[in-house]
C-alpha cells in the first residue's frame, strides 16, 4: 500500500487519526524538509551552472544555444525555488482555514509530531490503537451525593477526591497531540475538547460542548482565582482553556508542536478569564 492509500483510508475515517499516525507525520515532515531542500539547492546548483556557462560564452559569443540555455537555466531556477514555497503556503492556509483536505489539516500538525519523536517525548503515549479511547473510566467516575441519594452508590466523592479524579484522569493523556478541532483525546484534540472530554468521562460535566472561552460560564466561579484554584478546576483564557492540577502546573492541549502537555504554569499564559469549578 504506497503512502497515498494510506493517507486516503487514514485520514478520510478521521483526520486526527491521520495527524497522529507518526508513520504519515514523519512522511510529511520529511517532505516538508525536502521542500525546503529543493527550494535552496537546486537553484544554487543551476546558477553556478550558469556562471560557468556564462563564463564559457565569454569565450565564445556566438554560441547562441548556450545564451537559450542559459535562459532555460535561470527560468527553471526561479520556478523550483517558488515551487515549493507556493506548495507551503497553499497547505497551510488550507490546514488555518479548517478545510476538509486531509493533508492540509495535518500539514502544520506533522512537524511538531516529528520534531517530539526525534527529540523524544517527555511522556508515554498510553494508547496503542490511536482510534479508540482504552482508558477504563470506571475508576475515575465521579460519585456526586445525588447518586447516593438515589441509591446509585455509597459514598459521595469530596470535591478535593473528585478534583484529583479529573487530574488523574486527564495526566494519562498527557504526550498525546493536539489537533485542532480534534475530538479525541487519544487521537488529538483541541484545548476546549480536551477539558469537555475529560469532565464528561469522568462525570463531572454533562452539558453539551463549548469553545474555549465559554466555559467561563459554565460550573461555579472559584473566587480569588488561582490564588483558591484546587486540583480538577477548569482555568479559562481568552482562546484558551485548561485543567489544573493542584500544585502549580496545566493540563492542557497546547500546540500542534508540543501536544497535550503538563508543564506551563497557569500564570504564565496571559489573558486570564476565570477559573471555574465542576466539582
Amino acid at each position: 500500500m504506497n503512502i497515498f492509500q494510506i493517507l486516503e483510508t487514514t485520514c478520510s475515517t478521521d483526520v486526527s487519526s491521520c495527524c497522529s499516525d507518526y508513520g504519515i507525520a514523519m512522511f510529511l515532515y520529511v517532505l516538508k524538509q525536502a521542500l525546503t531542500l529543493i527550494q535552496f539547492a537546486v537553484p544554487i546548483i543551476l546558477i553556478v551552472m550558469g556562471v560557468v556557462q556564462l563564463t564559457k560564452m565569454m569565450i565564445t559569443p556566438d554560441d547562441k544555444k548556450s545564451m537559450k540555455s542559459l535562459i532555460n537555466k535561470f527560468i527553471a531556477a526561479i520556478f523550483i525555488f517558488f515551487t515549493p514555497l507556493i506548495i507551503n503556503l497553499i497547505l497551510t492556509a488550507l490546514s488555518e482555514a479548517g478545510t476538509s483536505f486531509e493533508v492540509a489539516s495535518c500539514w502544520e500538525s506533522a512537524e511538531g509530531i516529528a520534531e517530539g519523536m526525534k527529540n523524544g517525548p517527555k511522556y508515554t503515549v498510553k494508547h496503542t490503537d490511536k482510534r479508540v479511547k482504552v482508558f477504563n473510566t470506571e475508576k475515575y467516575a465521579i460519585i456526586k451525593e445525588k447518586d447516593v441519594e438515589e441509591g446509585k452508590a455509597t459514598s459521595a466523592d469530596s470535591s478535593s477526591t473528585a478534583g484529583q479524579k479529573i487530574v488523574d484522569y486527564a495526566l494519562q493523556f498527557v504526550g498525546n497531540p493536539y489537533v485542532w478541532k480534534g475530538a479525541s483525546l487519544t487521537s488529538g484534540c483541541d484545548c476546549s475538547h480536551f477539558v469537555y472530554l475529560v469532565l464528561k468521562d469522568v462525570g463531572a460535566y454533562d452539558g453539551d460542548y463549548k469553545t474555549s472561552s465559554n466555559w467561563a460560564g459554565l460550573g461555579k466561579e472559584v473566587k480569588g482565582g488561582l490564588k483558591n484554584a484546587q486540583a480538577g478546576d477548569v482555568v479559562v483564557y481568552s482562546g484558551h482553556v485548561g485543567i489544573y492540577d493542584g500544585k502549580k502546573y496545566l493540563i492542557e492541549a497546547k500546540s500542534s508542536k508540543e501536544g497535550i502537555t503538563h508543564n506551563r504554569r497557569p500564570e504564565d499564559r496571559s489573558g486570564l478569564i476565570a477559573v471555574r469549578r465542576f466539582v
